[in-house]
């Protein structure tokens, strides 16, 4: 496999902790110790080798994928998590080993930690696998045979999950300005304005993958009215039908506008979002069809009701089209 940065695959201009003008600094940093006295021998090399290790880690955030066509993107938190919590082992040594004066460097190191962590979580999120089969079921949920019930579960876990990912996202943001640079930069040995944009790109990846999953939840509370419309045409409340047809239209709106939000989509986001542009157009069409219909059917006009209906069909198959 090519092995590249997925933010840099992703068009978002740097590596996922901008790594890529560092691999080489990080590669010969990682695992270094320092040339220090007899008597503090351990706590100064426990110290260095837990900043190599944490460096090692932020490499581990590199992405393994398949290349720039098949949209597939790999990432194991396992290697990265593990470095980390190695590096928390030789931090308490180092601890245990040094003078009192020597905290605020334990502490930096242990914030370089805590930050790592959360973009491991973060990269986790983004990098989710299920994503692709996700992003179908919702587009498919405007099919004859469409399953509003799953769509809806599965928007309802990406939205946990991305509330999560943003609350780790924001104690990342955090914790990196409460960092004192030059301390940080005489112990990692690495710019913290380079860590500083990888926070910054991830961020921008997981607003992405925000927008578009609050675009997929109005789509499903439109799918949902367009179903309790259709119940009360066949009841032949019609009035009803009508405010139900509303609400999904104005869903649909909601949707559309959301999508609309972001106009320029990591690479593996693209086609999500102009599917998801197309759908939520042609679904505001055929919902406000329908409550045409339902307005017509109320008032006697069958025909016109006729008419908008079979209009509010083919927006709907245009609608599944988009996923062609």
């Amino acid at each position: 496999m090519n092995r590249r940065q997925y933010l840099t695959r992703a068009g978002a201009g740097v590596g996922t902790l901008a790594l890529a003008p560092l691999a080489g600094c990080l590669g010969e940093l990682s695992g270094s110790e320092s040339t220090t006295s007899a008597e503090d021998r351990t706590g100064e090399r426990e110290l260095s080798r837990a900043a190599g290790t944490l460096n090692e880690a932020a490499l581990a955030l590199e992405i393994e994928d398949g290349g720039m066509d098949d949209g597939e993107v790999a990432f194991d938190a396992d290697e990265p998590n593990g470095l980390i919590a190695d590096a928390r082992a030789h931090l308490e040594t180092a601890a245990a080993e040094l003078d009192d004066d020597r905290a605020p460097d334990i502490e930096t190191l242990r914030t370089y930690a805590d930050i790592l962590e959360a973009l491991v979580v973060v990269t986790e999120t983004i990098t989710d696998e299920e994503l692709e089969s996700d992003a179908d079921a919702v587009f498919d949920a405007t099919g004859e045979d469409g399953e509003f019930e799953d769509a809806s579960a599965t928007v309802d876990r990406w939205m946990d999950e991305l509330e999560a990912a943003e609350a780790r996202h924001v104690g990342a943001v955090s914790d990196y300005e409460a960092l004192d640079g030059d301390r940080f930069e005489d112990l990692a040995r690495i710019d913290p304005v380079d860590l500083e944009d990888g926070i910054e790109s991830l961020g921008d990846v997981l607003e992405s993958l925000v927008t578009l999953v609050g675009g997929f939840d109005s789509m499903v509370e439109g799918y949902e009215a367009l179903e309790r419309g259709h119940e009360h045409v066949e009841d032949e409340a019609y009035e009803r039908a009508e405010s139900a047809f509303g609400d999904a239209k104005s869903a649909f709106e909601a949707a559309r506008e959301t999508f609309e939000e972001d106009k320029n989509p990591p690479d593996r986001l693209a086609d999500h979002f102009d599917t998801a542009r197309c759908q939520s157009g042609h679904l505001t069409e055929a919902a406000e069809a329908f409550e045409e219909a339902a307005v017509a059917a109320g008032s006697g006009d069958l025909l016109t009701a006729n008419q908008r209906d079979r209009d509010a069909e083919r927006s709907l198959e245009a609608a599944d089209d988009c996923t062609a």
